[in-house]
């Protein structure tokens, strides 16, 4: 699997300039490519979820508690890019206005879970995953292209490099998707206003 260098020397491929040894190098496209590295790369993680980056934990209940509306309050771990459940609840379906209960089963404030569901809360989590040799292969090509669209205008200020890598990163984000499916089995989501509405 590639190395940091060998993912910016795509990107720089792309966008016609000069290869790196190290993102320590001292040349511009070395420090570009830095600045923009850990960003981009969370960023384009927290996405979707990649199976490669998705982890479990359970979490123990802080000391202090909410002032109000929850019994429990749990810190979200540092290395978590996006929750992606709490409990047996898929984060961002809001199914309380029709599931009959006015009770959220939990909420999100800052880098804290708020909820009525004791310890320890089973999590499922998008990491941050800082070992490119752990990248899925289209996912790397979509990261290298998505370093390219970051740094195109301080390296080459041309807005038809900057569509070609954006086109590069659809394709390669969209087969990484596509792979990264493959690899998943089948998962019962949750019903949602319009399944409900039906019945």
């Amino acid at each position: 699997m590639a190395s940091q260098a060998e993912i910016a020397n795509v990107a720089l491929t792309l966008l016609g300039s000069d290869r790196i040894i190290s993102l320590d190098d001292d040349i511009k496209p070395a420090r570009e490519i830095k600045a923009m590295f850990n960003i981009s790369r969370d960023a384009l993680l927290a996405g979707y979820d990649w199976s490669f980056a998705k982890t479990r934990s359970n979490l123990s209940a802080l000391t202090s508690t909410p002032a109000h509306g929850f019994d429990y309050e749990f810190q979200i771990p540092s290395d978590c890019l996006r929750l992606v459940m709490v409990g047996e609840h898929y984060v961002g379906m809001d199914l309380t206005d029709y599931r009959g209960s006015p009770v959220e089963e939990f909420t999100i404030e800052g880098r804290t879970i708020l909820t009525n569901l004791a310890a320890p809360l089973p999590v499922i989590y998008i990491k941050r995953v800082t070992d490119t040799t752990q990248f899925q292969a289209n996912f790397t090509k979509g990261f290298a292209a998505q370093l390219a669209m970051d740094v195109c205008e301080a390296l080459t200020q041309s807005e038809t490099k900057r569509a070609r890598a954006e086109r590069e990163l659809s394709k390669e984000i969209t087969l990484a998707i596509r792979a990264n499916a493959i690899e998943l089995p089948p998962r019962k989501l949750p019903d949602d206003e319009w399944l409900m509405s039906r019945r």
